[in-house]
């Protein structure tokens, strides 16, 4: 599943035909449905990389046919080592596909973990030293539930022309409050050649892209799109597309909400108007 992010991976597939590299790095890859869209814009390199058990045995039998996409089973952080990785559970207590996490977090109405399992954690630098990944690619994504900086910090030498990673400020109901700013994020990419992001914000039936801004609402996410210099000034125009089309949709949604609300205030003064007349003259 896509969650809603049908925007970032249409942006991110017409990132790919604009860019030379064309391999993707998918950290978190859950079931694969990023991946899968990946390759649809035209990536033939896929490295999926996931933690969970049975997402990770999900992927190797969902790509088993594809000889361009590798499938990695553990955790990536800034560096080789063992980590506890948090299971969660939806409120009727069935395991989601979803949500879990090396972080410590309080269970809250929409989701719980109670239990953790060990899981291997390497580094993208280590990946990287050991050959399993290449040095050069085209688009790096991280959704890895609250420990993204951790990944981009251990990046190494890795050179991703983009860089999508999810953020928050604070889920209440779900993970709780962000360990790292966007500017955290932008502090860390920036001597990378990275200067500018778009931030794709979900917020209920309305998204929005923001240029250079990581703002983001309590309660709210969405994912901040890092753009190396180098390839800036092609990629721009994509990004510009996305922003025009999400500004349509919003309005339309918006006016959508307007005509409902004028709607309902019709009937009400008609409820009144006509209450008034079937009261007796005082």
């Amino acid at each position: 599943m896509l969650y809603g992010q049908e925007p970032e991976t249409w942006l991110l597939g017409a990132y790919l035909t604009r860019l030379d590299h064309r391999s993707v790095i998918d950290v978190g890859a859950e079931r694969g449905a990023f991946a899968d869209e990946m390759v649809r814009a035209g990536s033939e390199v896929v490295h999926v990389i996931e933690p969970e058990p049975e997402n990770a045995a999900f992927l190797r039998q969902r790509f088993s046919d594809h000889v361009g996409i590798t499938v990695h089973e553990f955790a990536v952080s800034n560096a080789d080592g063992k980590l506890e990785l948090h299971m969660s559970v939806s409120p009727d207590g069935a395991q989601a596909t979803f949500g879990h996490t090396v972080l410590k977090r309080p269970d809250t109405d929409e989701i719980a973990w109670q239990r953790s399992v060990p899981v291997t954690a390497r580094s993208l630098a280590s990946l990287l030293d050991t050959g399993e990944i290449p040095a050069r690619v085209g688009i790096l994504k991280v959704d890895t539930e609250g420990h993204d900086f951790a990944v981009v910090s251990g990046m190494g030498d890795l050179e991703p022309d983009v860089v999508m990673v999810e953020h928050w400020t604070d889920l209440p109901h779900s993970l709780g409050p962000c360990p790292w700013s966007a500017e955290d994020m932008l502090s860390e990419l920036r001597p990378r050649g990275f200067s500018h992001f778009a931030f794709i914000v979900h917020r209920e039936e309305f998204v929005i892209l923001q240029w250079d801004d990581g703002e983001v609402p309590r309660g709210h996410m969405g994912n901040l799109v890092f753009l190396h210099a180098r390839v800036l000034e092609r990629l721009l125009p994509a990004t510009l597309e996305l922003a025009s089309s999400l500004a349509k949709s919003a309005v339309e949604v918006g006016e959508m909400y307007a005509g409902a609300a004028k709607d309902r205030l019709a009937v009400i003064n008609e409820l009144e108007r006509s209450g008034s007349q079937g009261r007796p003259a005082a």
